[in-house]
């Protein structure tokens, strides 16, 4: 070929297939896209996955991953590189990928209820691609579905962290003894990219960028039980983000300074590469994101950078500035994650004139308790 690829990845398990986003013009790209399927049968369905190229309408490596494999795999989640067969000797794609259950206690089950889950049908964009699917399953008290994601986006403009299952964690999770039996298994996929020529350079767009998805919030709780080991937490165990947020009614815009942040914990042995990443929402669209430089190996990071987002005063009432704190990390390195966030209901605040205050980071920003 004499230019570069427009790469996508296509994924099939069975009858559904689902398709990432088209990266363009590189042989370098990285996707960091959550997909899910459900599967009926995990020691005798796979996954099937192919590289393609949108422009050349050619394949550019493929590798099929039997889900039995998943069944002898710690935590029933497998996070590595895989080798494509059909291209370079060291072509590979990164992928973490996670079986788990989904079932419904105390509750009357129909014979049939593994057919009887709600699910939204994708849409479908004018190119004739599917969009995103998101299956509503009411959870289960007892249920462990710990890092699982109620559905995957495949539209740049509707990936939110909102997707959320609310579903409890367990650290000591029970698996049934025969998951071909139990009533649906849910295998989610987290699509991050090809380490050799094969992945993109730019963040990917809206929300399927934010890490803040329930695998990160989940990740994150659990560095801090790590943290805790029979010892008590203070009152801000992720640290803290000092913020001035005020509205403009001249310039109709929302002006928010991100000064510093301080006690952020530690990412890795070597510390943390923090930066801090903005949405007014509910606007998730990549053009919405607001992003700091990244402070190297920093636990108290000084930013000082001004941001703004367009928006009239009293539309200001309806919305919330979510602000996450993240580790850089390198190019697919495992060290990028969520540090901590906050949601600030903006028709709390007063706006009129600056409010400079400290907020406590939190695993999903549900209390942005203002620090002194």
């Amino acid at each position: 070929m004499n230019s570069n690829p427009n790469p996508l990845v296509l994924m099939t398990v069975g009858h559904k297939a689902q398709e990432s986003k088209i990266r363009y013009k590189t042989n370098e790209p990285v996707w960091e896209e959550h997909f899910t399927f459900f599967v009926h049968n995990p020691r005798r369905q796979e996954l099937e996955v192919e590289v393609k190229d949108e422009q050349h309408q050619c394949s550019l490596g493929n590798f099929k991953l039997p889900l039995n494999q998943l069944l002898a795999s710690e935590d029933l989640t497998m996070h590595q590189r895989f080798h494509l067969n059909n291209s370079g000797p060291n072509s590979t794609v990164y992928m973490k990928i996670a079986l788990r259950i989904l079932s419904l206690e105390n509750q009357e089950r129909s014979p049939d209820y593994q057919y009887t889950a709600k699910v939204k049908r994708p849409s479908v964009s004018k190119d004739g691609r599917k969009g995103t699917f998101k299956p509503q399953v009411p959870p289960s008290p007892a249920a462990d579905v710990s890092k699982a994601t109620s559905s995957t986006a495949a539209d740049a403009n509707k990936r939110t962290d909102g997707m959320e299952t609310g579903l409890p964690s367990n650290p000591n999770p029970q698996w049934p003894t025969d998951l071909s039996r139990s009533s649906s298994s849910l295998l989610t996929s987290n699509l991050s990219g090809s380490p050799s020529h094969l992945s993109v350079k730019e963040p990917t767009p809206s929300i399927a960028s934010d890490i803040s998805l329930p695998i990160a919030t989940q990740e994150l709780r659990q560095r801090l039980r790590q943290l805790e080991n029979g010892t008590t937490l203070g009152q801000s165990p992720l640290g803290q983000i000092q913020l001035t947020i005020r509205h403009s009614s001249q310039r109709n815009k929302l002006m928010v300074v991100v000064h510093t942040c301080r006690n952020l914990i530690a990412f890795s042995e070597e510390g943390s590469d923090p930066y801090v990443r903005m949405y007014l929402l509910p606007d998730k669209r990549r053009s919405g994101r607001r992003k700091t430089s990244v402070s190297k190996k920093n636990l108290n990071p000084v930013f000082d950078q001004a941001f703004d987002f367009s928006v009239s005063l009293a539309d200001l009432q309806r919305r919330t500035l979510d602000v996450a704190v993240k580790n850089s990390g390198g190019f697919l390195s495992k060290d990028k994650g969520l540090l901590g966030k906050v949601l600030i209901p903006l028709a709390s605040e007063e706006l009129s004139k600056n409010c400079t205050q400290w907020y406590d980071l939190t695993e999903d920003g549900t209390r942005p308790n203002v620090a002194p």
